[in-house]
Order: structure tokens, then C-alpha cells, then sequence
């Protein structure tokens, strides 16, 4: 059965885009059909797969529309990419960030568009990957409500867990809402991480404390890392940039932790 992963968190530079492109590159070295769907306007994850995003003629917001035109008369493959590490991409563009206005417009099922379009296409991959934009507006909504899961990615910093709160009320809001009843999260993964601080261990302890009754929190975390930030300007995933570094090894350990969870969630 297949599943629809949101990679979620309104604050920018958490890590987000870095862990969808290098979950999905792992679940494709596990054996799994991947889709990546770039859901940010900034197309920070087409882009970190070595696509120009502002060339593209076929992105996520041309599907979009034609769905709310109710145009579906398109193959499931339509504008989507191959990656030659085997991901397969939605890409995105700034024309996404028009959307939103287009989506307001509508008097009904504007939150749900995106998952009108993935329940067409979902058997066709084992898992896809949504990357969200930093923010909590109504494409991320869509984005929310079409997941079966949310994948949350924390920068171990302060300030940084304060928009946590604000994440997990949207996410009680869609379920108590009826929008999506079944949405779990499937954990908090620390990014971002340099270990040897106190900072570090701090964060760990208040989340802990807070939400580890509740929600699952990755034992494995991913290290700060230079190589990280310099991967997607190649167009690779880390496991392809610094195959035997410490982030790639980090990705592969997260991997086998999340595969697990899953297997014991069923």
C-alpha cells in the first residue's frame, strides 16, 4: 500500500527540502518507487535535483489547474521527472505561489485539490514525498490533507520550537475539521544538529518532555554539514555528493528508522 508523506514545517531553513530529497533517494535504494513533489514556489527541491526550475513548461501548478477545471485528461505520468538516482519528481516554480489566490476563489473542495490529483496517481509509487513550502497557507493545507503522514524536521535550536505549537494545532485543526481524520505524524526529526553542544541536549529534553508521550521523535538525527548545503547545487542527493560522509550515513541510518516505523505502524 502506498503512502503519502507531507514534509512539513512553516519555518524555512529547517532542513526540509534536504530531507525529502535524500528520504526519497533512500527509499529508492531500499527498493521503493519514489515520487517527489516539490510543493514550494521557490523550487528549492527541483532545483536540488539539477532541473531549472523557471524553464519548465509542465510543473504541480499545471496539474492543479487543470484539476480544478476538473481537466483529466492526462496520463499519470504527465510532467513528471526522472531523476538519475532514480526519484521521480512533481517539480515546482514561482507560478505555484499564483495558485493560492486561484484556490481561495473556489467555494468548495479548495483543500483538497492536491489529493483529488494524488489518488489518481498514488498506486503507481510506493511513497511520495511532498516538500512543503515555509508556511502554514492553503497549498500547504492541501498538502496536509492529501498525506497519510507528516514527517516534522526541527532545527535543534531555541527558536526554532516555537513554531512547533503552531504546526501541531494546524494538524489537529484539519482532523477535527474532517479534512483529514486518518493524518498521524510519524515523527521529529532533529537537522541541523552539532552534538557536542549543550543547546543541543537542552532541545532534546524540553521536546522530550513536551511531546514525547504523544509524537515520535527519530533517535537518529542529521549533523551540520558543508557538504550538505553544497550537494544540491550538483543536482545530487548526499548519497551521490559524499557517499561515505557523516550526513550521508546519517539519511541512510534515518531511512531504516523510518522503514521500521512504518512496518510497525502497518
Amino acid at each position: 500500500m502506498s503512502k503519502i508523506i507531507a514534509i512539513a514545517n512553516q519555518k524555512g531553513g529547517v532542513g526540509k527540502t534536504t530531507t525529502a530529497i535524500n528520504l526519497g533517494t533512500g527509499l529508492v535504494k531500499k527498493g521503493s518507487r519514489v515520487l517527489l513533489m516539490d510543493l514550494d514556489p521557490q523550487g528549492n527541491a527541483t532545483q536540488g535535483l539539477g532541473f531549472d526550475a523557471d524553464s519548465l513548461e509542465i510543473t504541480i501548478t499545471t496539474i492543479l489547474r487543470k484539476v480544478i477545471a476538473k481537466n483529466y485528461d492526462f496520463a499519470k505520468d504527465y510532467g513528471i521527472l526522472k531523476h538519475p538516482e532514480g526519484v521521480a519528481l512533481m517539480p515546482a516554480n514561482i507560478e505555484l505561489s499564483i495558485l493560492e489566490t486561484e484556490l481561495i476563489s473556489l467555494l468548495f473542495g479548495r483543500e483538497k485539490i492536491l489529493k483529488t490529483y494524488l489518488d489518481v496517481i498514488r498506486d503507481d509509487y510506493d511513497y511520495i514525498l511532498i516538500d512543503c513550502m515555509p508556511s502554514l497557507n492553503l497549498i500547504a493545507i492541501n498538502a496536509l490533507v492529501a498525506a497519510d503522514e507528516v514527517i516534522i524536521p526541527l532545527h535543534a535550536q531555541y527558536y526554532s520550537v516555537r513554531g512547533l505549537e503552531q504546526l501541531l494545532q494546524t494538524i489537529g485543526s484539519i482532523k477535527s475539521n474532517c479534512l483529514n481524520e486518518s493524518l498521524k505524524i510519524a515523527g521529529i526529526l532533529y537537522t541541523c544538529v552539532n552534538d557536542r553542544t549543550t543547546s543541543f541536549r537542552d532541545i532534546q529534553e524540553i521536546i522530550k518532555n513536551t511531546y514525547g508521550e504523544s509524537i515520535k521523535i527519530y533517535e537518529n538525527y542529521i549533523p551540520r554539514s558543508v557538504k550538505a548545503e553544497e550537494a544540491p547545487s550538483y543536482g545530487q542527493s548526499i548519497y551521490e555528493y559524499d557517499i561515505s560522509g557523516k550526513v550521508s550515513q546519517a539519511y541512510s541510518k534515518f531511512t531504516e528508522e523510518f522503514l521500521s516505523a512504518v512496518d510497525k505502524r502497518g
